[in-house]
């Protein structure tokens, strides 16, 4: 099978820091993030006003606390993520061998390997970066644009479009 791009790569914090970002924003709809907001500036505000007009009582602290954990909650669950992944990865020195060929790439790891055909995929995302290549909702392989030791990687998105057929979604995490 001819290799068309060739990636060695070892994941670090920055490639799991995108990858949170790009993650959890590909979780939260646009209306999801403008209701969180408007909930959690009117729960905030009404809580403030309580107790500003009524003295602190446990019912408008909560409602306080309600409002900060609503406008919050994004960046919040994006700080754990980046922890639990940063923290799972400290002990693993390993080295991922991408191979790209026509129609599928290899990936291999130390001690094991897998194919992926290009229609497996099911999201394409790319960053200043990095490219992302969704196997599934919840987790993708992190390519990280320098890198690729065998053909472009300017050239790799369009390439990785065209094979899987999904479009390639630009994301400005940096």
């Amino acid at each position: 099978m001819k290799m068309l791009y060739v990636v060695n790569t070892r994941h670090d914090t920055d490639a799991y820091r995108v990858y949170s970002k790009v993650h959890m924003d590909g979780k939260a709809t646009k209306s999801a993030k403008i209701t969180a907001l408007v909930i959690g500036l009117l729960a905030l505000g009404g809580g403030v006003m309580a107790t500003v007009k009524q003295g602190p009582k446990i019912l408008y602290l909560a409602t306080i606390l309600f409002g900060l954990l609503c406008l919050f909650a994004q960046q919040i669950g994006l700080f754990r993520m980046q922890r639990q992944l940063t923290k799972s990865a400290q002990n693993m020195d390993m080295i991922i061998d991408y191979r790209f060929g026509e129609n599928a790439f290899d990936v291999t790891y130390p001690g094991q390997s897998e194919s992926i055909f290009y229609k497996d995929l099911q999201k394409i995302v790319e960053t200043e970066g990095y490219y992302f290549l969704y196997t599934d909702i919840r987790m993708a392989h992190i390519l990280p644009k320098k890198d690729f030791s065998q053909g472009s990687a300017a050239a790799f998105g369009k390439f990785i479009s065209e094979k899987s057929g999904l479009e390639l979604l630009q994301h400005n995490a940096k």
